[in-house]
């Protein structure tokens, strides 16, 4: 562990989600937040997504945070991160996430409920949801043979 705190503590940022997740194994949270905001902060998706599920489950803070977890799902799923996709395409469908949502995506929670209401009833999956959702790209329509 002492190399990889060293690791950490040069910048690595694969060594800060590491230090993140052994904490949270470990059942110390605090210090796994802590560890998965630097692995977030220097740009690792895996760290963002962690982040978000620690913030989202209230684990390492006061309480749950649902608009900065549904903030690093959204900034992990835009670098590329499938789980982080359906995390926030799940947390903007039972409400949460509200206040991180730009003019660029949907508006409120409100329309992220007709989204997903329009979705469901369309027999499409959570993954094209999490497509409205995170790139405002809805999936490919299929013709019928």
């Amino acid at each position: 562990m002492a190399l990889m705190e060293k690791a950490a503590g040069q910048g690595h940022a694969y060594a800060m989600f590491e230090l993140g997740s052994i904490h949270n194994i470990r059942k110390e949270h605090e210090r796994a937040v802590e560890w998965l905001t630097k692995g977030a902060e220097a740009g690792l998706p895996m760290a963002m997504f962690n982040l978000g599920a620690c913030l989202d489950q209230g684990q390492g803070v006061a309480a749950p945070d649902y608009p900065a977890a549904a903030g690093c799902y959204r900034r992990a799923a835009n670098a590329g991160d499938a789980s982080a996709a359906g995390n926030l395409a799940g947390m903007y469908e039972i409400g949460r996430g509200r206040g991180v949502i730009d003019n660029k995506h949907l508006t409120d929670v409100e329309s992220s409920t007709r989204v997903s209401t329009s979705v469901h009833a369309k027999g499409k999956s959570c993954s094209d949801l999490a497509r409205v959702l995170v790139l405002n790209d809805p999936p490919p329509r299929r013709h019928a043979q």
